[in-house]
């Protein structure tokens, strides 16, 4: 909210403005390409480190610009500069950031790991959406900056305690071609069926996943529920609080959902169903107990499908395959904006949910059909737990 905010501030234009999810999904989509090749000089833990302090000292030049210079002299293209770069290294970061999970937690408790962490990530993502917009008024975007990214520091000292399984870690020479190194995640695709059902299930949830951002909920929000604006923010809240909900619920009783492939049949599938009834509501208090449902139901397939990910493949290999999903998400986002906003003109923002209803049911259909495959490697997990316990 405050690096909108500045680059409204600064710019005066609303193209500009516009221009920053578009800048994030740029800049992610450029790091998340170039991070297996960049994984290969650090270690994961000092890498991740690296891009935690460059993301701090970006936003603290940033901050002390539009403080000291930006109201006299304001440099369009140097505050879009730093903008995208602070999103290049967040591209770098969050395949690093999955793969350490792996890397630190034994693969029986990798579920219970991940709800954790997604609890707690979407906690915060909650109460920024939530205060977000009152701080920003109340502090000024340019001190909000500074808040920002002396939290960012702070998690860069945090991070600096991570200490990843040597015993996991590549002792191979890696290739020499930066180019083999781009498409090393994206050859596990190939060589592992049970990646390439996730991929599928990625891209067709990808040309949809932007329809429950913000301004589209918003337009949903006036032209179908004829509801205030609060509304608008009642909904995120509610699908963020199902999403937190049911991650802190799935970490508690992971010891009993073992069945990664059923739970991401089933929370697929209760995702795209959810979704196509939203497009009939019409009255806000059934809309925002569907969204919590939504939350929930994504919860449940995101929990799932990342912790298949993280046991499909030894986990010195997991940065390049988790750099690579992290590209093809990315990109895929700023097609759904584009492609999103183009149904919600043309055809109306209730065809809008029918069509990503669709495309969701066709990304469940690959849990669906692939479920065995899924099965197998859990039995193979099941089997470990037992000799570890």
């Amino acid at each position: 909210m405050a690096l909108v905010a500045t680059l409204y501030h600064l710019s005066g234009s609303a193209t500009v403005t516009a221009l920053y999810p578009l800048l994030r999904v740029a800049g992610m989509t450029v790091g998340s390409t170039l991070s297996p090749v960049i994984t290969l000089k650090l270690r994961l833990s000092r890498l991740l480190a690296t891009c935690l302090g460059g993301q701090a000292l970006g936003l603290s030049l940033l901050a002390v610009y539009m403080l000291v210079f930006g109201n006299e002299h304001p440099n369009v293209a140097l505050l879009v500069g730093i903008v995208f770069l602070i999103s290049i290294l967040e591209g770098v970061a969050s395949p690093v950031r999955s793969s350490l999970v792996a890397l630190t937690v034994p693969e029986y408790s990798l579920l219970k790991a991940n709800g954790v962490l997604a609890g707690v990530v979407q906690t915060c993502s909650l109460s920024g959406w939530t205060i977000g917009s009152i701080v920003v008024s109340w502090l000024g975007a340019g001190q909000v900056l500074i808040l920002a990214a002396l939290l960012l520091f702070g998690a860069w000292g945090a991070s600096s305690l991570i200490r990843e399984n040597d015993a996991a870690l590549s002792d191979t020479a890696p290739a020499t071609s930066w180019l083999c190194l781009i498409q090393t995640g994206w050859r596990q695709y190939y060589r592992v069926p049970e990646l390439r059902v996730l991929l599928w299930m990625d891209i067709w949830e990808g040309l949809f996943r932007a329809v429950f951002a913000g301004a589209l909920l918003l337009v949903f929000v006036g032209d179908r529920l004829h509801a205030d604006e609060i509304w608008w923010g009642w909904l995120n809240g509610a699908y963020l609080g199902g999403f937190v909900i049911m991650s802190l619920f799935i970490s508690r009783l992971s010891g009993y959902m073992q069945k990664l492939g059923l739970m991401l049949a089933v929370g697929s599938g209760c995702l795209a169903s959810f979704t196509f009834g939203f497009g009939f509501l019409s009255t806000p208090l059934a809309a925002l107990g569907v969204m919590l449902a939504l939350g929930a139901s994504q919860s449940v397939k995101d929990l799932a499908e990342r912790t298949l990910y993280q046991t499909s493949v030894p986990p010195s290999e997991l940065p390049p395959v988790f750099a690579a999903q992290s590209s093809i998400i990315s990109l895929l986002y700023g097609v759904s904006l584009l492609l999103s906003g183009w149904i919600a003109d043309t055809m109306g923002i209730q065809a809008l949910y029918f069509f990503a209803a669709a495309a969701f049911a066709v990304s469940s259909a690959g849990a669906l059909i692939y479920r065995k495959a899924f099965s197998s490697r859990q039995k193979e997990t099941g089997t470990m737990e037992a000799v570890v316990d």
